[in-house]
């Protein structure tokens, strides 16, 4: 019955110590003793598992495999919590790539010698068990003086920590050499013969680091932080100062001493005392102020700064001084800066961009000889009126002209004259017809005008004034002076006709007006797909 409650003990104690270990692994990037308290808590578990484990089979007849887990969890610990007490003391102490192999030379030795003792004997006599005092050998000896010299190092540390450390943190220490007492506790029964079946320095040790973890975690935090203040205050990148009452120097950080030095560089040695307006001029210090203002070129040294000015209170709630921050904002101004030309370059060329797009969708649809838009504008345009004609029920009429005659032209005055000729007609149709109002080179010597607007009537009546003044007009080419008629067919929209159908209806009309004899406007004759009405 006892053995089974000292293994249900041990098993207990494994269970609460790998707990510990868990939950300080999770928080092992907050600090170095944290990882530490986690490897030692493990080592405890392995001891308090193993030892409840040879409790069950049978103490001295227990399998050596389970002497070795437990001899592995009993060397880790002396090493462990001497990195511990380190941690805990020195809060800016990282162990070195060294530490962990050489405080790992003893405890392999030690495993070995536990691991091949049952055909060496170096660890213990033969027939005395790994624990057992009256049989230990002088490499047992030298373990166990070892594992008690390491562990008095680290009270002794704590214990001068305790002694010689902030007052506010002295009840960290404190508890925590009181949480060395249950495994000292449990060894000296061991060692005293009052409890000779087993050795509850496990049990104590677990809760060395559950009081450990507990301290640590929730009641070192708000300890540390005028540690983490001061680092802050000599780490940060801008300028701290700190003024009293009367405005003179109480602290500063070494980035404002070398930022004001750089500015002011005949100042004295010491700077905390001196009114702060010798240091920093032109900062507004009155009682309660809050300030943030920008000096650009400050004092002509080429610096730009941002200074803010806040005040200080006392615990009463009286004006106690100022703080003030101030930051190089060169660097960051002349980035602004750059930037912003770049911005306007970046502009400028979009604006450019954006011009010779325009100019080349422009020149897409430009007859290159005319400069009349050409047949895929008035196609897209066509398109986009009909729609809308047929949506609102506004009228759109179309003309279809062609030069008669014109390769007599090319032939008899060759393809310049005829050139000459297809500007002159377009230069004539630019001025005829209004901005809203297309006109384009259809191909060859065919334009097409379109009306948007305009019923059959009247496109009729301004295109025959356009045949009009072409016919009257005269054209010299070198030494010839030629004149030109066209011919046009006129054609309106109807619902349900396509583009298609309106071209159609145009071009039969134009050649209605062909056969009739050239040189005048036909409108086209009857309505539907077949036909549209002018």
């Amino acid at each position: 019955m006892r053995e089974t409650a000292l293994a249900l003990l041990f098993i207990l104690s494994a269970l609460a110590a790998a707990g510990v270990a868990g939950v300080a692994w999770r928080r092992r990037r907050a600090t170095v003793a944290t990882g530490i308290l986690a490897a030692v808590a493990t080592a405890i578990a392995v001891w308090c598992l193993a030892g409840g484990l040879i409790i069950v089979s049978g103490g001295p007849e227990a399998p050596l495999a389970l002497w070795i887990v437990l001899f592995s969890g009993i060397c880790a610990i002396p090493p462990g919590f001497l990195l511990l007490s380190r941690a805990l003391t020195d809060r800016g102490w990282r162990p070195s790539r060294r530490t962990a192999p050489l405080l790992a030379i003893e405890p392999a030795i030690v495993v070995a010698a536990v691991a091949t003792d049952p055909w060496l004997h170096w660890f213990v006599t033969p027939g005395a068990t790994p624990l057992d005092p009256n049989g230990l050998t002088p490499i047992a000896l030298t373990h166990f003086a070892y594992s008690y010299l390491l562990l008095a190092i680290a009270v002794v540390r704590i214990l001068r920590a305790w002694v010689r450390g902030p007052r506010h943190q002295r009840m960290l220490y404190g508890l925590t050499l009181l949480s060395a007492l249950p495994p000292t506790i449990g060894n000296l029964l061991n060692i005293t013969g009052v409890v000779r079946e087993v050795d509850l320095s496990p049990v104590g040790f677990c809760v060395t680091v559950t009081v450990t973890y507990w301290l640590f975690v929730h009641r070192s935090l708000h300890e540390l932080v005028p540690v983490a203040r001061q680092d802050v205050f000599e780490m940060i990148n801008d300028m701290v100062v700190t003024l009293d009452g009367s405005a003179r120097i109480l602290d500063l950080n070494p980035a404002a001493d070398r930022l004001v030095r750089r500015l002011m560089p005949d100042l004295p040695a010491r700077l905390t005392g001196l009114p702060m307006n010798e240091v920093l001029c032109d900062v507004d210090l009155t009682e309660g102020t809050r300030t943030d203002r920008i000096y650009a070129d400050y004092k002509g040294s080429g610096v730009d700064l941002n200074v803010r000015v806040s005040a200080l209170g006392d615990s009463r709630g009286d004006h106690a001084g100022w703080a003030v921050v101030a930051r190089d904002i060169t660097a960051l101004n002349r980035q602004r800066v750059e930037l912003e030309a770049a911005n306007a370059r970046l502009r400028s060329q979009l604006h450019t961009i954006e011009i010779l797009r325009a100019d080349l969708a422009e020149q897409a649809v430009r007859d290159t000889l005319t400069g009349l838009h050409n047949r895929r504008h008035l196609v897209d345009r066509l398109l986009r009126e009909t729609e809308r004609a047929g949506r609102e029920g506004s009228p759109l009429s179309l003309a279809l002209l062609d030069i008669d005659h014109f390769k007599q032209i090319n032939d008899r005055y060759g393809h310049l004259a005829g050139d000459r000729v297809l500007v002159r007609l377009a230069e004539l149709l630019s001025a005829e017809f209004h901005r809203d109002e297309v006109v384009t080179r259809h191909g060859g010597e065919e334009f097409v005008i379109l009306f948007p607007g305009v019923s059959g009537e009247q496109a009729l009546a301004r295109t025959e004034t356009l045949r009009g003044r072409v016919e009257a007009d005269s054209i010299r080419v070198d030494d010839h002076v030629l004149s030109i008629t066209v011919s046009a067919g006129v054609a309106s929209f109807a619902p349900g006709l396509s583009c298609d159908d309106l071209l159609n209806a145009a071009d039969r009309a134009l050649y209605a007006a062909k056969r009739a004899g050239r040189n005048r406007v036909e409108p086209a004759l009857g309505s539907g797909p077949s036909g549209v009405a002018a």
